[in-house]
């Protein structure tokens, strides 16, 4: 393949866009980051499947390995196991099929790229490390590993009575793979603390939150962007001058959502209010018995949405929530969801504590409740639908953090931690390789 003077960076991601969630979103901010750099951008990526494990989309019936333009990228696609992303050991599975797969298909790989300047591997968690040690070692390019999440101290949401082997070996295997690139990124400050005092890593440790594209996630009329929703049937009528409370993304034990479910209970006698939650995974159902069996009609549960609409969905809301587990180790835990919500200008509830805690209460975006506290939850939500005045306040907020955590921003500071790196590696090879 003939490629012009730009540099080429080999982003590797098991997840990326048309697939939902966290971790396609924040594969697609790194690429774009890269991009803006002035990388020419390669992406190894599975099927679109997450969370189903199912490829919907016809154009890739019968391919085992595709390659595609999904500007500003070239994406490197290849079909993995056709199970559902629920539990450990089929994630385990999932996740060894892509290092097989990205091992396998290596010769054609590099001939597609051809010369690789930066290996940067950031999914599968941990497997990812590997994958980017091997293609680095073989092109001899400069390896950055990304610890999005933190493994395995998050297997804490798999509890089973495998759990203290998977966790003893998760460490040896989590030691190795801060060992081997040569600088590593996580997505928080709190993330980058831990890795530095439990695996005392030689590389240095940088934090670049995932950030957003203001120009993707913009601010729009909330009474246009829900009139249009509603008009398309994607919000069900009923809404219509509903107070909306809303959360969307992965339902699972990490996102504690049904704390949402226990205050909507208390919410009950209140018919302004209304409790919207867009989302699948395994505690949906968990989520409909409680519904249910509490009889709240102030609850309303869809399945998940394309992303291309989720600037619309978000606008025509009033207030947004992140609910994260209680468990200590997602307290360094800043979804990309966050970032999303901030720039449509969206006053926030932080069901969490921690970092994600810290920034909403500094920067005066909403308000943080420790997991758990229903009543609190109930106070906070009353007290934002009480207020328009309190809701504009935090709007302006809202616009005064965003540029902090804008691509635009963030492309900066990469840029500068990436060039004095990669001067200090040049160095490394020329002494080497002189040797």
């Amino acid at each position: 393949m003939t490629h012009n003077s730009k540099p080429t960076a080999l982003l590797i991601s098991i997840f990326f866009p048309p697939e939902i969630g966290g971790r396609a979103t924040g594969a697609w901010n790194r690429g774009i980051i890269l991009n803006k750099i002035g990388f020419s951008v390669f992406v190894l990526c599975g099927f679109p499947s997450y969370p189903s494990g199912k490829v919907s989309n016809t154009r890739y019936k019968g391919k085992f390995f595709i390659v595609e333009k999904l500007e500003p990228f070239v994406v490197i696609r290849m079909r993995l196991l056709p199970i559902k992303y629920e539990g450990f050991p089929r994630h385990f599975a999932i996740f060894v099929n892509f290092i097989f797969l990205s091992l396998l298909y290596l010769p054609s790989i590099l001939n597609l790229t051809g010369k690789i300047d930066l290996v940067y591997a950031r999914a599968p968690i941990i497997f990812s490390s590997f994958i980017g040690f091997v293609y680095s070692s073989i092109t001899r390019s400069f390896f950055i590993y990304e610890a999005p999440d933190l493994w395995p101290e998050e297997l804490v949401v798999f509890r089973s009575i495998f759990s203290p082997f998977v966790e003893r070996f998760g460490r040896i295997l989590a030691r190795i793979s801060y060992s081997v690139p040569d600088i590593i990124i996580t997505i928080g400050e709190m993330a980058a603390e831990r890795i530095i005092k439990e695996y005392r890593p030689k590389t240095r440790v940088y934090s670049i939150p995932i950030g957003v594209d203001p120009k993707v996630f913009s601010k729009l009329p909330k009474r246009n962007s829900r009139d249009e929703l509603l008009k398309k049937r994607i919000l069900p009528y009923g809404l219509e001058g509903k107070f909306i409370i809303f959360y969307s993304g992965l339902i699972s034990t990490a996102q504690n959502v049904e704390s949402l479910l226990y205050a909507a209970d208390k919410l009950k006698l209140d018919k302004e209010i209304c409790i919207l939650i867009i989302g699948d995974g395994p505690e949906k159902n968990r989520l409909e018995e409680l519904k249910s069996q509490k009889g709240l009609e102030n609850v309303y549960l869809l399945s998940t949405q394309p992303r291309a609409i989720m600037p619309l969905i978000i606008s025509a809301v009033d207030v947004c929530t992140i609910s994260l587990s209680p468990e200590p180790i997602f307290s360094i835990a800043v979804p990309s969801k966050f970032y999303e919500y901030l720039s449509c200008c969206k006053p926030l509830i932080g069901i969490c504590k921690g970092e994600l805690a810290n920034i909403i209460d500094l920067n005066e975006i909403g308000f943080s409740v420790i997991p758990e506290d229903t009543d609190k939850l109930v106070s906070v939500i009353e007290k934002f639908k009480n207020s328009s005045e309190l809701l504009h306040v935090i709007e302006n907020n809202c616009l005064n953090t965003l540029q902090r955590f804008s691509l635009d921003t963030l492309t900066v500071k990469f840029s500068d931690i990436l060039k004095n790196e990669m001067k200090i590696h040049s160095s490394k090879k020329k002494k080497n390789d002189s040797a």
